[in-house]
């Protein structure tokens, strides 16, 4: 960064964590702190002015929240565009927009004491502010609508999904069914053929084979063949 007062930079600095805090980027100090990544009481010396703001913390807090802050703005080049949108709006309208020329001398003063000299004629600094600010809030419209529709999309997906899950839960469901259905029928039948199994032992007075061997015990063992009866 260039040559500033480093009483005007901690100014600067100020302007932008007020900025945070309105936008509610950050809750508090100790998160703020934490987003750019110095100690809690780094930060409150700054706010206080016992330390000066290094350029390395302010490239730190304007990576930390997107890139939304123009740098110039921190260099005193540019003291009425804090963030990168400013730009943007003076960009497009440019008859707006005040030349700031800094006083000469190697500690330049305090922005109040900076002459304003418009680029084309004089433009109120309120009008000015007033611009920016419609401009701005055309901007946070715009993208809030754009995240309320990618979020319509992502519902519609999510449903979409949701409604195939309860499709395949349901074919899983009736196929469980199908094979809870067939396993019963399996045990009826085996229940039917036991039964029917046990009714046709019933009638035999002997288990199975008992009576051929008993039989067999009253044939004679030298006896091989049955006794022919002659006439």
């Amino acid at each position: 960064m260039g040559q500033i007062d480093k009483k005007l930079k901690n100014q600067l600095f100020k302007v932008a964590v007020d900025y945070i805090y309105k936008e509610h980027l950050a809750s508090g100090q100790g998160e703020l702190a934490k987003k750019i990544g110095i100690s809690d009481s780094a930060l409150s010396r700054i706010m206080n002015d016992k330390k000066f703001v290094g350029d390395d913390t302010l490239r730190k807090m304007n990576e930390a929240f997107g890139g939304i802050f123009n740098m110039a703005y921190f260099r005193g080049e540019d003291p009425h565009c804090l963030l990168m949108e400013d730009l943007l709006y003076y960009k497009q309208h440019p008859e707006e927009r005040l030349v700031f020329e800094r006083p000469n001398g190697d500690n330049p003063a305090l922005l109040g004491s900076a002459s304003a000299v418009p680029a084309s004629s004089y433009v109120d600094p309120s009008s000015a502010i007033n611009a920016a600010i419609a401009a701005y809030a055309e901007l946070t419209n715009r993208l809030k609508q754009e995240m309320s529709d990618r979020l319509a999309d992502k519902d519609a997906i999510i449903a979409e999904k949701q409604a195939r899950i309860a499709a395949l839960e349901q074919t899983v469901a009736d196929k469980d069914a199908i094979i809870r259905a067939r396993d019963s029928r399996i045990l009826e039948l085996e229940r039917k053929i036991a039964n029917i199994n046990a009714s046709d032992l019933s009638r035999y007075p002997f288990a199975i084979g008992a009576a051929e061997e008993q039989n067999n015990s009253n044939v004679s063992p030298y006896q091989t063949e049955t006794p022919r009866k002659h006439p």
